[in-house]
């Protein structure tokens, strides 16, 4: 097996079922059906997102978001108009408060309750939403997002991505991260998945600390300031330790295949298939030395 044969094989191993997709398509319906009839005229439209929509899904970061965009005059304030969706919901669903959603819990939906800015213009969906931290409001249009992560042609590494922060049990808002790996990848001519995740890899490395992600729906929203530092310190460091897996196969101290599995958190042994699975017998004066410990 070849590294990248092991990488698609990662991207199947984690792909969303279609049974799974139809569950909580399922779910999504029966939820957009109770909230039409409950808020019926308020409403403009209601619309899907989230991962699955954006065709960013693996089978453990599966989600479908339901951003129902209501008419100016529908509330009087964006607040109203939070709880109003919240205490309807609580009457059918176990339900969570969220940053600016409505979570279901265990059912893999959230709801996004948005007010229009311009209902005049349908095509425009921009919108206001209500930030239950502090109180405030913030600007989205999640048909911007879908179109950026379509055209960004990075879904296969953004879903690697997702792979490699569950395998690792790291914390990573996933909107914050698919524009992380898109914005990595910007000037990165289309080549293998190995080489494109390890550019990503390096770019975590050098400035996921610091970095800045603009909303494409909003210039004044860093959506990287919606992750801790300590999980941005965290990122960095596996993706060091990844890099030295990498550059301990290109050194030859071991495969390529080894080297990439354990990018991936798996010690599992190479395959019988991988010729390549034997370390490189070095013709120096210290072979068979200890060498030193890389990764802690």
């Amino acid at each position: 097996m070849t590294v990248n044969e092991y990488l698609e094989k990662l991207l199947e191993d984690h792909k969303l079922s279609d049974e799974e997709r139809e569950e909580i398509q399922a779910t999504s319906d029966e939820v957009r059906e109770k909230l039409n009839n409950e808020f019926g005229s308020k409403i403009i439209t209601i619309k899907y997102s989230g991962s699955i929509a954006k065709h960013t899904a693996i089978k453990e970061s599966k989600d479908i978001d339901l951003a129902i965009h209501f008419k100016k005059t529908a509330f009087e304030t964006l607040e109203e108009m939070y709880n109003s969706v919240f205490d309807y919901l609580r009457q059918h669903y176990a339900v969570r408060k969220q940053k600016v959603s409505i979570g279901l819990v265990d059912l893999n939906v959230d709801v996004v309750p948005g007010r229009r800015i311009d209902e005049e213009d349908e095509s425009n969906n921009d919108v206001f939403l209500y930030k239950t931290e502090d109180g405030g409001r913030i600007k989205t249009n999640i048909e911007t997002h879908k179109k950026y992560i379509s055209e960004s042609g990075c879904r296969e590494i953004i879903r690697l991505a997702k792979i490699w922060k569950i395998k690792h049990n790291l914390k990573f808002k996933s909107f914050a991260l698919e524009l992380l790996v898109i914005q990595a990848l910007e000037d990165c001519e289309k080549t293998s998945l190995s080489d494109r995740f390890k550019k990503v890899l390096e770019y975590i490395k050098e400035n996921v600390e610091q970095v800045r992600l603009i909303d494409p729906a909003n210039s004044n929203n860093n959506v990287a300031d919606a992750v801790q530092q300590i999980d941005k310190t965290l990122f960095k460091m596996k993706a060091e330790i990844g890099l030295g897996y990498i550059k301990d196969a290109e050194e030859g101290r071991e495969s390529h295949l080894s080297a990439w599995k354990k990018v991936f958190n798996d010690f599992s042994g190479d395959s019988e298939g991988d010729n390549s699975r034997n370390i490189i017998k070095r013709e120096t004066a210290d072979y068979g030395r200890q060498p030193e410990r890389r990764h802690g």
